[in-house]
């Protein structure tokens, strides 16, 4: 009954609050509502509707009330993609602050609705930063989130195609280190309540860190198409606990991290630079890796870490070099040949007309593949390329498959060890050697999960014939194969390497390239 009572009293103020807090209505229906006490904001938050701008005078905003839901400041209500509802700071350089009473209570700024913009606001001293629910593009930009008891930000209960950019986020987890990530995307399997499918989210030139302690960015597993991009990460403050242990960690699918920069400054605790995870069967899978830039101490710390998911790595760089990539199966891609995919990230679509349009510009851009742009075939990167790019997209013609060149590495003189994550696809392999010439090739593959049905021991590995092939007139013979769903490495190997009845040294054939689709 008493907190009955005080709810009745909060709610009498907001209503008070909407009659008195200045508003000013556009030509088009619109209003613009200026706030400047912690009761206005409640209450413009409340009437929210389609198209307001709630504009937030330099202060600090603390709530300890109930307000009927658990969070500080909290608003259930959509814009549209012409009208969105913007909340945001008077002056970005001087932001207003919305803060709770203490780490271990409340979501900071709760948002219930899709078509939001949250701009340029400081958020700190609450359980949890910023909740997304049931939200669809929307979009929280120059927000920083700070001195949390849990998660800073959080894509939660279906929510989707909502954009995180150019957030400052640090000193989370002060209340449960182990649940301190900075964005967290989705919702564990564990957990009931909400929806778990929140996918095509972006995350986008923001700054994490110091003392995150969970992992900068968690993608549950039900989620797709998740990005990460264009952020930096300082691992100092990582924890540890419950896995948190890494700058992003991903459980669903054909998510994308790229173009990122990390440093792991010497935090022990920190393992990995990004951890690929199945939490559920199907999930952690067909997720890219690639163009990131990480500064680990140790070459002891994987690029890269993974176990049974599909993940294709790519053009990284790390500090040690020595630093790689571990799992089952992590495809190590060296090229994607692929008509129109100027990115080079085994895919057509309009990042690639933009990329190529910046490169003809004289536009600083990250990476572009000069064989896959030239489109007019005549062996320049023009205006006629970009042109035929545009109609290839606008027809619809952007169904083809990259043939994918992946890493090897030779052990022994006609003996190579191919990358992992070929498992389930048609493999081709390139050799070389003297025209004329006839090599009897081999080849294997190892399968974890056989069990031996006597001994019931684990793994096996096949020995196939990859039969004989006599090289054409450039010396050239290609060896295919279909490789089990199953297999975690592969291997090829030359049995004998001939000329008419005499053997030659099998040292002197050569595989140039491993290609698969």
């Amino acid at each position: 009954m008493k907190r009955y009572s005080k709810f009745l009293a909060a709610m009498t103020a907001v209503i008070i609050s909407i009659l008195s807090i200045p508003q000013a209505a556009m030509a088009d229906g619109t209003r613009e509502v200026i706030v400047s006490t912690t009761e206005e904001l409640h209450a413009a938050l409340s009437d929210a509707k389609e198209g307001d701008e709630i504009i937030l005078k330099e202060g600090t905003y603390l709530n300890e009330k109930w307000i009927g839901v658990w969070a500080v400041f909290y608003a259930e209500a959509s814009g549209t993609a012409d009208k969105p509802i913007v909340i945001r700071s008077e002056d970005p350089e001087h932001p207003a602050v919305l803060c709770g009473a203490a780490v271990d209570e409340k979501v900071g700024l709760r948002i219930k609705g899709s078509y939001w913009e949250i701009r340029d606001l400081a958020i700190c001293t609450a359980s949890k930063g910023i909740f997304l629910e049931q939200s669809e593009h929307s979009i929280i930009s120059g927000c920083e989130v700070y001195n949390i008891g849990e998660e800073a930000i959080h894509i939660i209960d279906d929510s989707s195609y909502n954009l995180v950019e150019n957030c400052y986020v640090h000193d989370t987890g002060k209340e449960t280190p182990k649940y301190g990530e900075g964005v967290y995307i989705g919702s564990s399997h564990k957990t009931e309540g909400y929806g778990y499918e929140c996918h095509y989210n972006t995350v986008r030139g923001c700054k994490f860190g110091p003392d995150i302690t969970a992992d900068h960015v968690d993608i549950k597993e039900y989620t797709i198409g998740n990005l990460v991009e264009y952020c930096t990460f300082d691992g100092t403050g990582i924890a540890g606990e419950n896995g948190g242990d890494s700058f992003v960690e991903v459980k669903g699918n054909e998510c994308t991290v790229r173009y990122n920069t990390g440093w792991r400054n010497g935090c022990e605790k920190m393992v990995y630079a990004f951890d690929m995870n199945v939490q559920l069967d199907g999930w952690g899978q067909n997720n890219k890796v690639y163009d990131n830039t990480v500064y680990l101490d140790s070459a002891d710390i994987p690029i890269v870490k993974e176990w049974n998911c599909a993940t294709q790595v790519f053009r990284n760089k790390a500090d040690p070099a020595e630093c790689t990539y571990t799992g089952s199966k992590t495809m190590h891609v060296l090229e994607f040949d692929l008509k129109g995919d100027s990115t080079e990230d085994g895919c057509v679509n309009a990042e690639d007309v933009q990329r190529l349009q910046d490169y003809l510009l004289d536009r600083e851009v990250p990476h572009i593949s000069g064989s896959n742009a030239e489109l007019s075939d005549d062996t320049n990167l023009n205006a006629f390329d970009l042109c035929i790019l545009k109609r290839k997209l606008l027809e619809g013609k952007t169904d083809e498959k990259a043939v994918i060149s992946v890493g090897f590495v030779k052990e022994e003189p006609g003996a190579w060890r191919m990358t992992d994550g070929l498992g389930g696809r048609t493999v081709t392999f390139h050799v070389n050697a003297e025209s004329g010439h006839t090599v009897n090739t081999g080849w294997g593959y190892y399968d974890g999960n056989y069990v031996d049905p006597e001994t019931g021991k684990a793994g096996k590995w096949f020995q196939l014939s990859g039969g004989k092939h006599e090289l054409d007139e450039n010396g050239n013979a290609q060896i295919t194969v279909e490789i089990p769903e199953e297999v975690r490495r592969v291997a090829l190997q030359i049995y004998d390497y001939m000329d008419g009845s005499t053997k030659l040294d099998k040292d002197a054939v050569e595989l140039v390239r491993v290609e698969t689709q």
